[in-house]
């Protein structure tokens, strides 16, 4: 069965959770800790480099060995693949030379290259010095080639020659240094070769220490020196930045076999694929027919991936990147494979060239050091596609034109093996080694399709492998995919730039240089050409999240999809059926035209805004929110965004005017927090942008309360202009709005709300705007220090009511902007503001202000109470001490709150958003009220403003930290660091996470085999076995139940003898008081598990109280009189509990006196929640969509006191009335003509009527019951007369409480006479339950609610006198 109100957006309202917690800390050794979620997250190579100039150093010196080493005969002789023998000394010198360098440029064609052939040291100190100077900044490449001269000495020092060729000179590495400088890469081929790195990294060492001194003495003398030297930029790199690759450790002997080249190392470094296939060939016996002529000649070129030569350079270049990337650190695989092309292509060759060099027992060194690569397994596909290549390689050199080349399975291969890790999910533990190679076989279009499938699938398991592939090098490849056209690619490409952008935003350059975004563009666009792509809609919206991130933040994005027509594309896919299309669609229009005036122009001229306006009205919060969200971003500052070169015109202010109206009707009614949010924020923008005109007619609507004595200022004079007259109605209807959403039942809206029209009040006051404000405090000041000396709490519901009376709110103001609004704040406000001083005293609540007057006449204005918080009007006010001049007046608004040191904390309603109450700390208790503690209004009460209660930080849960999180992440600072009246929506925000979410795998709660469903699986298969051996399933032995055994008495100190409602599968029982107390029992063991306040104003009442997802994880539900729907979830825990949803169900005002429940009944199986009481309408919610779907008129005039729907479909409900009528209606109609019959026998008001199991499975059987006793039977299908009709009390006895239950045939009534009994439906009284003061009889007081189990023999009864609760049941 389907749960409601789970949803993400019901964790936070709609707040990103990233806002809220803390990143979450990888812990092991896992792959999950490679998504680097606590890591670098630049993935971008910020300090690219090029290797600019080269400087090749030969010191061969042919024909004339070194002194220091022993050749063996036959010896190696190849330098570069040329035989020095074959040619004269010095042409051969030249020969080596030049195919040295062309080995070079095939890494790196746009180099400077300079041969040093045989060179002098001073030809070697000209050529360095000249490279850096020309060089700057950039890398330079010193290749040392030392087979004719000495070995490097162990201080570091390399030989060439002196003028003449005489000599052997030593060069020093540390004048090399210094000649190059830094950044470069060395490349050391000569035996011994290990001494000059170790001697470098010494050097290097000594130089930064000597450059950090010098830099510290240059920090020192620039204090004193006027104009101190200035330093290059090159002298600060440091030598670290240096690399180095060396043939050999320093005790090693370069290998002279004669099948190998003399500069095995340098082949490996620039010919790695002719080298190592001449390896291969040399290490398999069974590839003898394959020569070293065979092996230079093999077809293609290298940087062609269709011929044999260029497939095994791509298969070389994806195995020792990929072999690098799974043994490398990730920050140095980065710096040598994704900085410098050249660097990059120099380190995979040196990880061959360990590999063969290890064979021959050199042990090549690098700085920095590199892990041992020679053994790695990947070696092993290297060497297979190495041998399917020359095993083809005879027949191909013999008959080209007719041999086709058979291509290598490696890639193949390797992507069937991602796809076999990607088949284990995330229970793998390491990252898949495989994912450079899938980066790799994106070039190929044979396998580009099956790679980014998987590669897709790949990044849908969360931020951590988006992370990892970005690291990896995904980005230009994809990037530049977006040029291709081809249309099966689209869907996946779309995926995956989703899922990029999701997480890093920062590639909007990116898409703009190349016109990247015109991609996704064009696939909005395409509406009516065939397409392949099986949910386009889906992978539309992904384009227009696309889109939006794009242009976040970013004008020139907006520029550009401007020019691109985004806005009427995006228009036609509004009203798409596709929700996260609409949704998507409204927060890219809204991103376009953000701060933007033109983009906003243009949106209103093509009448974009009547589009979002019916999206008001959609059947899903989230498209709901986003309507919100983008008709808030048509309010702008034009003049200010656009530096005064534009002015709004008159006809684009009133449209938006208008949008605002639309948005206060259809948002102040909508049941989804996160819906009244956006309203809040959009109304806040609306303040900000227009501040003096809301301020004026704020003013205005206090001129109309209070009178014109309280209201000062020539600017709030009414002008006759209609225009100006309209402009000052919608900002009057904004105020109300706000005053209205400043007392939602939801904290966190009610908070923001109040924030806004706190800073609205100040402004007021602080500009005189309004006179006299401590007189009119006066009396309510008056009636607080009553109520705090009064220690009996004399001030009574009367008291209370009489206030009502007294009182009117600015909802009684009905102008032509709000005469579309039922009400915006009703007339409970006066009655909390007494009742809750008759509880707490002098109780504080941040962010309560009001202003009130009392005149001759009796009439009071200016407040703004929230149901949501504890009002201390001392409070309210002594924070503008140092803005507001008060009068002289025989009050004292601040002694009396300083001189309570017992005043409150936090409200109920905070408490059960963050868990429980907490102690609370008083700012200053000096009661002094400084200028810089009130400077900032009731802003700086978030931060503890003087004379202000706030948090103490150390002493709070996580629960209230989530709210103050909350709530700063709404909170916008203005140009002087100071808390504006604007606020910041985080819906994109929260919406973004959507994508960082797996798309492709079933959500665990979904998917089978997972601990979520498995959870979910056995408490289904618990309740059904719970509910199958209920032995009230056989109606005749249920029929016969006494209930004669009273089992547990539950004691409370609240009073829960209202309503009681069972728990169908826990032993939980929930009880509600007289007030707004909420209680849960254990009714096996007797404990109580939790007890919290509803928070609905002092006055009012719970007058419904029940559970939802009974099946799975159950919420509380509570209504009460003030016509406000609450949900809890987390019920059990004491700290934990908190609000999932409320809304005003009834917006129209209820009669104050009597005042009517509020009656629900819930249909589980459809989500609808029936809302009923003096309405004259059933108003049917639909929690899936948090919207009012129907309005079933009543046409009857009395208040509704009991409702029921039947099981099956919920079609057909029985309303129950204060006269005793009973109505039948069916939903399926229309609603005038719901009502199908009438049943008119009773003769007093209702008090219970239910749908009843006949026996058989049909719920045709109708129970109902009034408060003068009778109890009578109804078939719905007969005619109006009862079939049974029951005195179930004797006659002149009112009975005060009915259950009836709902699959057995009986009933059970109480008395205010003490007494309970049960009937079957056949009118046999099975038991009188009566009180026995003895110890063990039963405790029965003055019967206010029963309740029975639905699935076990076990009736609760609760008294309304003696605060206790006994349950019965018929087994011993």
């Amino acid at each position: 069965m389907y749960s409601f109100l789970i949803d993400r957006r019901h964790e936070a309202c709609g707040i990103p959770a990233s806002r809220l917690r803390p990143p979450p800390t990888s812990s092991g050794s896992g792959f999950a800790s490679l998504g680097r979620e606590d890591g670098d997250d630049d993935w971008r190579m910020r300090e690219r480099l090029k290797t600019v100039s080269v400087a090749l150093v030969l010191c061969l010196n042919i024909g004339i060995d070194p002194p220091d080493v022993l050749k063996t005969s036959p010896c190696a002789k190849l330098e570069c693949w040329v035989d020095p023998a074959s040619l004269p000394p010095q042409k051969a010198l030249e020969t080596i030379g030049k195919n040295l360098q062309q080995q070079y440029e095939v890494w790196q064609p746009r180099s400077r290259y300079k041969a040093l052939l045989d060179p002098s040291v001073e030809e070697t100190k000209k050529t360095c010095v000249s490279l850096r100077k020309n060089a700057k900044d950039e890398r330079i490449l010193f290749h040392y080639n030392g087979h004719g001269v000495p070995r490097p000495t162990k201080g570091g020092e390399i030989w060439v020659f002196n003028k003449s060729y005489t000599q052997y000179l030593p060069c020093s590495i540390y004048d090399i240094q210094q000649w190059l400088g830094s950044p470069c890469i060395y490349v050391f081929d000569c035996s011994n070769a290990g001494n000059i790195l170790l001697a470098f990294d010494k050097f290097a060492d000594q130089r930064d220490e000597d450059a950090a001194a010098a830099a510290a003495t240059a920090r020192r003398d620039s204090i004193t020196t006027p104009d101190p030297p200035v330093v290059s930029s090159q002298q600060n790199i440091s030598m670290k930045e240096c690399i180095l690759l060396a043939a050999c450790g320093p005790s090693d002997t370069l290998p002279m076999n004669p099948d190998l080249p003399a500069d095995l190392f340098t082949c490996c470094l620039t010919t790695p694929i002719e080298i190592a296939l001449r390896w291969f060939v040399s290490q398999n016996p069974l590839l003898q027919n394959i020569t070293a002529d065979m092996i230079m000649k093999i077809p293609g070129q290298l940087n062609d991936r269709r011929t044999p030569l260029g497939e095994l350079n791509w298969i070389f270049t994806a195995i020792t990147d990929t072999i690098a990337w799974n043994m490398l650190p990730h920050d140095l695989f980065k710096k040598l494979f994704r900085q410098d092309l050249m660097v990059a292509a120099l380190f995979r060759n040196f990880l061959l060239a360990e590999r063969i060099m290890r064979y021959y027992h050199c042990t090549p060194m690098s700085s920095p050091v590199l892990p041992s690569t020679h053994q790695h397994p990947l070696w092993s596909s290297w060497d297979l596609a190495a041998e399917m290549c020359l095993y083809q390689l005879p027949d191909l050199l013999k008959s080209p034109n007719t041999v086709q080349y058979q291509h290598s399975s490696f890639f193949s291969e390797q992507l069937t093996a991602f796809e076999v890790w990607l088949s284990k999910g995330p229970i793998a533990k390491s990252h898949p080694e495989q994912l450079p190679i899938v980066l790799q076989v994106l070039l190929s279009q044979v396998h580009r399709l099956r790679a980014l499938m998987l590669l897709s699938r790949f990044l849908d398991l969360g931020p951590w492998s988006v992370k990892l592939a970005l690291s990896v090098g995904i980005f230009p490849y994809v990037l530049k995919l977006l040029q291709s056209p081809a249309a099966e690619l689209k869907p996946v490409l779309v995926f995956i730039w989703a899922k990029i952008l999701a997480l890093d935003n920062s590639c909007q350059n990116d898409l703009l240089k190349d016109n990247g975004f015109t991609y996704f563009i064009n696939i909005l666009t395409s509406i009516n050409s065939p397409t392949i792509i099986p949910n386009m809609s889906e992978h539309r919206a992904m384009c227009a999240f696309i889109l939006s991130v794009f242009c976040h933040g970013f004008r020139f994005a907006q520029e550009a999809c401007l020019k691109n027509d985004l806005l009427i594309t995006l228009s036609l896919h509004l009203n798409d059926p596709d929700p996260l299309l609409r949704q998507w669609a409204a927060i890219c229009l809204a991103k376009t035209i953000e701060q933007y005036p033109q983009a906003r122009d243009h949106c209103l001229r093509e009448n974009l805004h009547l589009r979002l306006l019916q999206l008001l009205q959609d059947s899903f919060s989230e498209v709901r929110a986003a309507a919100l969200f983008a008709l808030s971003s048509l309010v702008q500052n034009v003049a200010e965004l656009s530096g005064g070169k534009i002015i709004d015109h008159p006809k684009y202010i009133l449209a938006v005017e208008n949008c605002v109206c639309e948005a206060i009707v259809h948002g102040l009614s909508d049941a989804s927090p996160v819906v009244r949010k956006e309203l809040v924020i959009m109304l806040s923008r609306v303040v900000s942008v227009n501040y003096d005109r809301v301020l004026e007619a704020s003013a205005l609507i206090a001129k109309e309360e209070l009178g014109s004595a309280s209201v000062t200022g020539a600017s709030i004079q009414q002008s006759s202009d209609p225009a100006v007259q309209h402009q000052l109605r919608v900002y009057q209807c904004v105020y109300k709005s706000l005053l209205s959403l400043s007392v939602d039942p939801y904290p966190l809206i009610s908070r923001l709300a109040s924030h806004v029209v706190d800073k609205i009040h100040v402004s007021l006051l602080g500009q005189n705007l309004i006179q006299a404000p401590a007189a009119l405090l006066a009396p309510v000041l008056t009636a607080a220090t009553r109520s705090k000396n009064n220690s009996s709490s004399s001030l009574s519901a009367a008291t209370g009511a009489a206030a009502l009376k007294r009182q009117s709110t600015f909802a009684t103001t009905r102008t032509n902007s709000t005469s579309s609004l039922s009400s915006l704040a009703t007339h409970q406000s006066a009655a909390r503001r007494f009742s809750h001083l008759e509880q707490n005293g002098a109780a504080s609540g941040i962010y309560s202000s009001s202003v009130a007057s009392s005149n001759g006449s009796g009439a009071s204005g200016l407040k703004r109470n929230s149901s949501s918080f504890v009002v201390n009007p001392f409070k309210s006010f002594q924070g503008l001490a140092s803005l507001v001049t008060f009068p002289s007046v025989n009050v004292n608004l601040a002694a009396p709150l300083v001189g309570d040191r017992n005043a409150g904390g936090e409200s109920d309603d905070d408490a059960m958003y963050f868990g429980s109450n907490r102690g609370v700390r008083r700012g200053d208790e000096s009661g002094n009220s400084t200028a810089d503690s009130a400077k900032n209004g009731f802003a700086a009460y978030f931060h503890g403003g003087s004379g202000t209660l706030h948090p103490v930080e150390e002493d709070i849960g996580a629960k209230k930290m989530d709210l103050e999180k909350a709530i700063e992440v709404h909170l916008v600072k203005d140009a002087t660091d100071e808390i504006g009246v604007e606020l910041k929506s985080c819906f994109y925000d929260f919406n973004l996470e959507y994508f960082r979410e797996p798309q492709m795998k079933v959500p665990d709660v979904d998917d089978p085999g997972s601990t979520p469903f498995n959870q979910k699986l056995w408490r289904h298969q618990q309740n059904e076995k719970y509910a199958s051996n209920s032995i009230l399933k056989s109606p005749d032995f249920a029929s016969q139940l006494k209930f004669d055994n009273q089992v547990n008495f539950l004691h409370s100190d609240n009073n829960p003898g209202t309503h009681l409602y069972f728990h169908p599968f826990e032993p939980h029982l929930l009880g509600a008081d007289d007030a707004d107390g909420v209680i849960v029992y254990n009714w096996e063991d007797g404990s109580r598990i939790n007890w919290f306040r509803n928070s609905n104003p002092p006055g009012s009442r719970i007058t419904s109280l029940r559970f939802i997802n009974e099946n799975d994880v159950a919420l509380i539900v509570t209504g009460s009189d003030e016509g406000i729907v609450r949900i809890y979830k987390n019920y059990t825990s004491l700290e934990n509990c908190e609000v999932v949803s409320a809304w005003r169900a009834v917006n129209e005002n209820i009669p104050v006196s009597p005042r009517a429940d509020l009656i629900t009944d819930w249909h589980q199986q459809t989500g609808s929640l029936l809302v009923a009481g003096d309405l004259r309408m059933i108003r049917v919610w639909d929690l899936e969509r948090e919207l009012c779907v129907q309005d079933i008129g009543t046409k009857y005039q009395q208040a509704v006191t009991s409702l029921t729907s039947e099981r099956s479909e919920g079609n057909l409900l029985i309303a129950g009335y204060a006269d005793g009528m009973l109505n039948l209606y069916d939903k399926r109609l229309p609603s005038r003509e719901s009502l199908v019959r009438s049943f008119g026998e009773h003769s007093n008001r209702i008090l219970q009527c239910q749908f009843q199991n006949d026996g058989r499975g049909d719920y045709h059987t109708l129970v109902s019951g009034s408060r003068t006793g009778d109890v009578r039977i109804w078939d719905i299908r007969s005619p109006k007369q009862s079939v049974r009709v029951i005195e179930a009390v004797p006659s002149g006895i009112e009975m005060t409480a009915l259950a009836i239950h709902e699959d057995a045939p009986l009933f059970a009534c109480g008395t205010n006479s003490e007494y309970v009994r049960i009937f079957n439906v056949n009118g046999v009284n099975l038991n009188t339950i009566r009180y026995n003061d003895g110890f063990l009889g039963p405790r029965i007081g003055h019967v206010g609610c029963l309740a029975f189990h639905p699935y076990r023999d076990i009736l609760a009864a609760g008294t309304s006198d003696n605060a206790s609760l006994s349950l019965f049941s018929s087994q011993r």
